[in-house]
Protein backbone atom coordinates (compact mmCIF):
# COMPACT_ATOMS: atom_id res chain seq x y z
CA UNK A 1 0.00 0.00 0.00
CA UNK A 2 2.71 2.62 0.83
CA UNK A 3 4.30 1.99 -2.58
CA UNK A 4 1.00 2.75 -4.34
CA UNK A 5 0.60 5.99 -2.42
CA UNK A 6 4.15 6.99 -3.29
CA UNK A 7 3.53 6.34 -6.99
CA UNK A 8 0.34 8.38 -6.83
CA UNK A 9 2.18 11.23 -5.11
CA UNK A 10 4.89 11.13 -7.78
CA UNK A 11 2.31 11.27 -10.59
CA UNK A 12 0.45 14.11 -8.87
CA UNK A 13 3.62 16.17 -8.42
CA UNK A 14 4.68 15.56 -12.00
CA UNK A 15 1.26 16.69 -13.20
CA UNK A 16 1.55 19.81 -11.04
CA UNK A 17 4.88 20.71 -12.65
CA UNK A 18 3.38 20.21 -16.11
CA UNK A 19 0.42 22.43 -15.23
CA UNK A 20 2.72 25.26 -14.17
CA UNK A 21 4.93 24.80 -17.23
CA UNK A 22 1.91 24.87 -19.50
CA UNK A 23 0.68 28.08 -17.94
CA UNK A 24 4.12 29.65 -18.38
CA UNK A 25 4.19 28.59 -22.02
CA UNK A 26 0.85 30.36 -22.44
CA UNK A 27 2.00 33.56 -20.77
CA UNK A 28 5.74 33.76 -21.55
CA UNK A 29 6.38 31.37 -24.42
CA UNK A 30 8.53 28.23 -24.34
CA UNK A 31 11.78 29.98 -25.28
CA UNK A 32 11.36 32.60 -22.56
CA UNK A 33 10.26 30.15 -19.91
CA UNK A 34 13.06 28.87 -17.69
CA UNK A 35 13.22 26.02 -15.23
CA UNK A 36 13.83 28.67 -12.57
CA UNK A 37 10.42 30.17 -13.40
CA UNK A 38 8.82 26.85 -12.52
CA UNK A 39 10.85 26.53 -9.33
CA UNK A 40 9.76 30.02 -8.26
CA UNK A 41 6.07 29.27 -8.77
CA UNK A 42 6.14 25.90 -7.02
CA UNK A 43 8.69 26.87 -4.37
CA UNK A 44 10.76 23.76 -5.00
CA UNK A 45 14.48 23.16 -5.44
CA UNK A 46 16.22 22.44 -8.72
CA UNK A 47 17.03 18.96 -7.43
CA UNK A 48 13.36 18.31 -6.79
CA UNK A 49 12.51 19.37 -10.33
CA UNK A 50 15.14 17.08 -11.86
CA UNK A 51 13.63 14.19 -9.93
CA UNK A 52 10.67 14.42 -12.32
CA UNK A 53 12.22 15.85 -15.50
CA UNK A 54 15.91 15.67 -16.34
CA UNK A 55 15.87 18.67 -18.71
CA UNK A 56 13.72 21.39 -20.21
CA UNK A 57 13.48 19.23 -23.31
CA UNK A 58 12.11 16.35 -21.24
CA UNK A 59 9.56 18.78 -19.82
CA UNK A 60 8.43 19.65 -23.33
CA UNK A 61 8.16 15.95 -24.10
CA UNK A 62 5.91 15.64 -21.07
CA UNK A 63 3.73 18.53 -22.22
CA UNK A 64 3.31 17.04 -25.68
CA UNK A 65 2.55 13.63 -24.17
CA UNK A 66 -0.12 15.33 -22.10
CA UNK A 67 -1.64 16.84 -25.25
CA UNK A 68 -1.67 13.42 -26.91
CA UNK A 69 -3.47 11.95 -23.93
CA UNK A 70 -6.04 14.74 -24.06
CA UNK A 71 -6.61 14.16 -27.78
CA UNK A 72 -6.96 10.47 -26.98
CA UNK A 73 -9.73 11.33 -24.52
CA UNK A 74 -11.47 13.37 -27.21
CA UNK A 75 -11.35 10.60 -29.80
CA UNK A 76 -12.19 7.55 -27.71
CA UNK A 77 -15.85 8.38 -26.86
CA UNK A 78 -16.48 9.14 -30.53
CA UNK A 79 -14.92 5.89 -31.73
CA UNK A 80 -16.74 3.77 -29.17
CA UNK A 81 -20.16 5.27 -29.88
CA UNK A 82 -22.68 2.68 -31.05
CA UNK A 83 -25.08 5.32 -32.37
CA UNK A 84 -22.91 7.19 -34.87
CA UNK A 85 -22.12 6.16 -38.43
CA UNK A 86 -18.48 6.15 -39.55
CA UNK A 87 -18.96 9.38 -41.49
CA UNK A 88 -20.54 11.05 -38.45
CA UNK A 89 -17.66 9.84 -36.28
CA UNK A 90 -15.03 11.23 -38.65
CA UNK A 91 -16.92 14.53 -38.96
CA UNK A 92 -17.24 14.83 -35.20
CA UNK A 93 -13.59 13.95 -34.64
CA UNK A 94 -12.40 16.59 -37.10
CA UNK A 95 -14.72 19.26 -35.70
CA UNK A 96 -14.01 18.47 -32.05
CA UNK A 97 -10.25 18.39 -32.64
CA UNK A 98 -10.31 21.69 -34.52
CA UNK A 99 -12.29 23.39 -31.75
CA UNK A 100 -10.05 21.94 -29.05
CA UNK A 101 -6.92 23.26 -30.78
CA UNK A 102 -8.44 26.74 -31.03
CA UNK A 103 -9.29 26.62 -27.33
CA UNK A 104 -5.60 25.88 -26.67
CA UNK A 105 -4.46 28.52 -29.17
CA UNK A 106 -1.80 30.21 -27.04
CA UNK A 107 -0.09 26.93 -26.23
CA UNK A 108 -0.45 25.62 -29.78
CA UNK A 109 1.15 28.75 -31.25
CA UNK A 110 4.11 28.44 -28.89
CA UNK A 111 4.37 24.76 -29.70
CA UNK A 112 4.41 25.53 -33.44
CA UNK A 113 7.21 28.01 -32.86
CA UNK A 114 9.29 25.48 -30.91
CA UNK A 115 8.60 22.69 -33.38
CA UNK A 116 9.91 24.70 -36.31
CA UNK A 117 13.37 25.06 -34.76
CA UNK A 118 16.04 22.95 -36.48
CA UNK A 119 17.35 21.84 -33.10
CA UNK A 120 14.03 20.12 -32.45
CA UNK A 121 13.92 18.07 -35.66
CA UNK A 122 14.68 14.74 -33.98
CA UNK A 123 12.26 15.35 -31.14
CA UNK A 124 9.59 16.47 -33.62
CA UNK A 125 9.93 13.16 -35.45
CA UNK A 126 9.66 11.23 -32.19
CA UNK A 127 6.52 13.10 -31.23
CA UNK A 128 4.94 12.55 -34.63
CA UNK A 129 5.59 8.83 -34.26
CA UNK A 130 4.05 8.93 -30.79
CA UNK A 131 1.00 10.72 -32.18
CA UNK A 132 0.49 7.98 -34.75
CA UNK A 133 0.64 5.31 -32.04
CA UNK A 134 -1.94 7.19 -29.97
CA UNK A 135 -4.55 7.74 -32.64
CA UNK A 136 -3.87 5.07 -35.28
CA UNK A 137 -5.82 2.17 -33.72
CA UNK A 138 -8.90 4.30 -33.04
CA UNK A 139 -8.95 6.02 -36.42
CA UNK A 140 -8.52 2.63 -38.08
CA UNK A 141 -11.70 1.45 -36.35
CA UNK A 142 -13.64 4.36 -37.81
CA UNK A 143 -12.27 3.70 -41.29
CA UNK A 144 -13.00 -0.03 -41.10
CA UNK A 145 -16.55 0.82 -40.04
CA UNK A 146 -16.85 3.24 -42.96
CA UNK A 147 -15.65 0.63 -45.43
CA UNK A 148 -18.19 -1.85 -44.04
CA UNK A 149 -20.93 0.77 -44.36
CA UNK A 150 -19.87 1.53 -47.93
CA UNK A 151 -19.14 5.22 -47.28
CA UNK A 152 -15.32 4.89 -47.49
CA UNK A 153 -13.64 3.04 -50.33
CA UNK A 154 -9.98 3.05 -49.25
CA UNK A 155 -8.23 -0.31 -49.32
CA UNK A 156 -5.78 0.75 -46.61
CA UNK A 157 -7.71 1.62 -43.44
CA UNK A 158 -4.87 0.58 -41.14
CA UNK A 159 -2.43 2.93 -42.89
CA UNK A 160 -4.82 5.88 -42.76
CA UNK A 161 -3.37 7.51 -39.63
CA UNK A 162 0.08 7.84 -41.18
CA UNK A 163 -1.49 9.36 -44.29
CA UNK A 164 -3.51 11.76 -42.15
CA UNK A 165 -0.38 12.88 -40.33
CA UNK A 166 1.36 13.53 -43.64
CA UNK A 167 -1.54 15.67 -44.82
CA UNK A 168 -1.65 17.45 -41.47
CA UNK A 169 2.02 18.44 -41.72
CA UNK A 170 1.45 20.45 -44.86
CA UNK A 171 -1.71 22.05 -43.49
CA UNK A 172 -0.11 22.97 -40.17
CA UNK A 173 2.96 24.36 -41.93
CA UNK A 174 0.72 26.78 -43.81
CA UNK A 175 -0.98 27.77 -40.56
CA UNK A 176 2.40 28.30 -38.87
CA UNK A 177 3.75 30.45 -41.72
CA UNK A 178 0.72 32.74 -41.49
CA UNK A 179 0.30 32.90 -37.72
CA UNK A 180 3.96 33.12 -36.74
CA UNK A 181 5.04 35.71 -39.29
CA UNK A 182 6.11 39.04 -37.79
CA UNK A 183 3.96 40.84 -40.32
CA UNK A 184 0.83 38.80 -41.16
CA UNK A 185 0.29 38.62 -44.93
CA UNK A 186 -2.65 40.70 -46.18
CA UNK A 187 -4.35 37.60 -47.54
CA UNK A 188 -4.03 35.59 -44.28
CA UNK A 189 -7.70 34.63 -44.14
CA UNK A 190 -7.76 33.54 -47.77
CA UNK A 191 -4.58 31.48 -47.40
CA UNK A 192 -5.91 29.69 -44.34
CA UNK A 193 -9.24 29.02 -46.01
CA UNK A 194 -7.51 27.66 -49.10
CA UNK A 195 -5.29 25.38 -47.01
CA UNK A 196 -8.34 24.19 -45.08
CA UNK A 197 -10.28 23.34 -48.24
CA UNK A 198 -7.30 21.60 -49.83
CA UNK A 199 -6.76 19.50 -46.70
CA UNK A 200 -10.44 18.51 -46.55
CA UNK A 201 -10.44 17.59 -50.24
CA UNK A 202 -7.27 15.49 -49.86
CA UNK A 203 -8.69 13.75 -46.81
CA UNK A 204 -11.85 12.80 -48.70
CA UNK A 205 -9.80 11.46 -51.60
CA UNK A 206 -7.58 9.35 -49.35
CA UNK A 207 -10.63 7.82 -47.68
CA UNK A 208 -12.72 7.62 -50.82
CA UNK A 209 -15.42 9.59 -49.00
CA UNK A 210 -18.20 11.59 -50.71
CA UNK A 211 -17.11 15.02 -51.92
CA UNK A 212 -17.82 17.71 -49.35
CA UNK A 213 -18.57 15.19 -46.59
CA UNK A 214 -15.57 16.00 -44.40
CA UNK A 215 -15.25 19.77 -43.99
CA UNK A 216 -12.39 20.62 -41.63
CA UNK A 217 -13.83 23.37 -39.47
CA UNK A 218 -15.43 26.60 -40.66
CA UNK A 219 -14.66 30.26 -41.28
CA UNK A 220 -15.46 31.26 -37.70
CA UNK A 221 -12.77 28.91 -36.40
CA UNK A 222 -10.29 30.22 -38.95
CA UNK A 223 -10.98 33.80 -37.84
CA UNK A 224 -10.37 32.79 -34.22
CA UNK A 225 -6.84 31.70 -35.15
CA UNK A 226 -6.19 35.19 -36.50
CA UNK A 227 -7.36 36.96 -33.37
CA UNK A 228 -4.73 38.27 -30.95
CA UNK A 229 -3.74 35.61 -28.35
CA UNK A 230 -4.80 36.44 -24.82
CA UNK A 231 -2.42 36.18 -21.87
CA UNK A 232 -4.41 33.51 -20.12
CA UNK A 233 -4.22 29.75 -19.85
CA UNK A 234 -7.17 27.52 -20.52
CA UNK A 235 -10.26 29.42 -21.70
Amino acid sequence: MPRIVKEEDYAARQKEILAVARQLVYTKGYDQMSIQDILDVLKISKGAFYHYFDSKQALLDGLVEQILEESDEILRPIVESTELSALEKMQRYLDTTARWKVSQKNFMLNLMRVWRMDSNALMRQKQENAAIKHIAPMLAKIVHQGVAEGVFTTRYPDQFSAMLLGLSRGFEETIAEVLLSEIPPPDSLGRLEGALNAYSDSLERVLGAPTGSLPLGNMELIKEWLEEPVGEGNP
